[in-house]
């Protein structure tokens, strides 16, 4: 399975910081999975289910169900260089987001199920602010994002992500559906920037980013969480042997 690539297109990052600018405040959702993270983590609707700005969710293909259909949102038309970013992925866009992830917060590690090229859903961010001291993690592997960059990343393998800087960080996400232009653009155009995962020699988290790690999923009281802080702490402990 492919883990991650970054694409050769450069988009213009001050663009997108002009336009959103231009966006109010309020328009600033919470993000809906509250378990998933701390601080601020919000998102702005470009496209939603029936194109409605109160829809924060990223429901992929089921909210192609019972007669819904993901929809441009108003605040599409007031991005015209985000959309004509949007318009270079000739794909079936399922939801599009602003995601800003405030100064300070953590998104706990996590995987969101069947989010893959091969199972037929992708998902693809481009920064438009971020930092030096955003700490981005696929699993165990730490991942730069500058501003103006395009990525896919295999978030059906457990991420997360830190901003230890002093501002947001803001991603534009898409969402969309594989087909054939897709498949042509993965395969033949970018093959020698394809990571895969057996290629992958182990985590690389430091040691202090483990121990906020472990802390979070402890703060999660699942079974699950627990688990993924035993499996880490023992990490710990061997690297002190």
């Amino acid at each position: 399975m492919i883990k991650y690539i970054r694409f050769k297109e450069q988009f213009d990052a001050g663009l997108m910081q002009q336009e959103l600018a231009m966006l109010e405040d309020e328009l600033w959702k919470n993000h809906y999975n509250k378990n998933n993270y701390e601080g601020n983590w919000s998102t702005i609707q470009l496209r939603s289910v029936n194109g409605r700005t109160d829809n924060n969710t990223a429901v992929q293909l089921v909210g192609l169900q019972g007669g819904n259909a993901y929809m441009d949102t108003p605040l599409m038309d007031k991005c015209p260089y985000i959309k004509s970013v949007l318009e270079h992925f000739k794909i079936d866009k399922t939801a599009v987001r602003l995601m800003k992830l405030g100064a300070g917060a953590i998104i706990k590690p996590h995987v969101d199920d069947a989010l893959n090229f091969e199972e037929g859903e992708v998902r693809i961010h481009v920064p438009i602010i971020t930092n030096n001291d955003v700490k981005f993690y696929l699993e165990g592997e730490r991942l730069i994002m500058e501003e103006g960059s395009c990525w896919y990343l295999n978030l059906s393998r457990q991420h997360s992500v830190l901003n230890e800087g002093n501002a947001d960080r803001i991603h534009l996400v898409i969402d969309g559906i594989v087909n054939d232009w897709l498949q042509e653009y993965f395969n033949s155009n970018h093959p020698e920037q394809v990571l895969m995962h057996d290629q992958v020699s182990g985590p690389v988290y430091s040691r202090e980013d483990k121990i906020k790690i472990i802390s979070q999923l402890r703060s999660m009281q699942t079974e699950v969480g627990n688990r993924l802080a035993d499996e880490m702490e023992a990490t710990l402990e061997n690297s002190n042997l």
